[in-house]
């Protein structure tokens, strides 16, 4: 895997709405307003809950991957579409990978423990 710097400019663009952004190659509003609906209809105040970005990788048509801890850096897969989330400490971070390119702000990951994979279903 291949890192590549993604950053648009546009202030307070967290990892989850960079990474949808990314990934279903959707504005900043778009994606926010569509996190915001979707937690308040779950019942959250806060679409940084897991739930709720979990469920916005479903409604997009991607599928969750659980597996054994692993380094960001040790990951193998195939070609295509996927979300990272991954964790050092207490921090965890989301970022998009396609084609084998991880697109983030900076490449800070790479130590990081993989928590899920979410994989794009074609």
């Amino acid at each position: 895997m291949k890192f590549q710097e993604y950053n648009p400019a546009i202030q307070n663009c967290d990892c989850i709405i960079r990474t949808f952004m990314k990934l279903l190659d959707k504005t900043y509003l778009n994606v926010k307003d569509d996190l915001l609906s979707l937690a308040s209809t779950l019942g959250y105040d806060s679409y940084q809950e897991t739930e709720v970005f979990e469920k916005y990788f479903e409604k997009n048509g991607f599928t969750k991957i659980e597996g054994e801890p692993i380094f960001v850096n040790d990951l193998s897969f195939d070609s295509g579409t996927y979300g990272i989330l991954c964790y050092n400490d207490d921090q965890y971070h989301l970022f998009p990978v396609i084609d084998h390119t991880a697109y983030d702000e900076s490449d800070h990951f790479w130590k990081m423990s993989v928590e899920t994979l979410y994989r794009l279903e074609k």
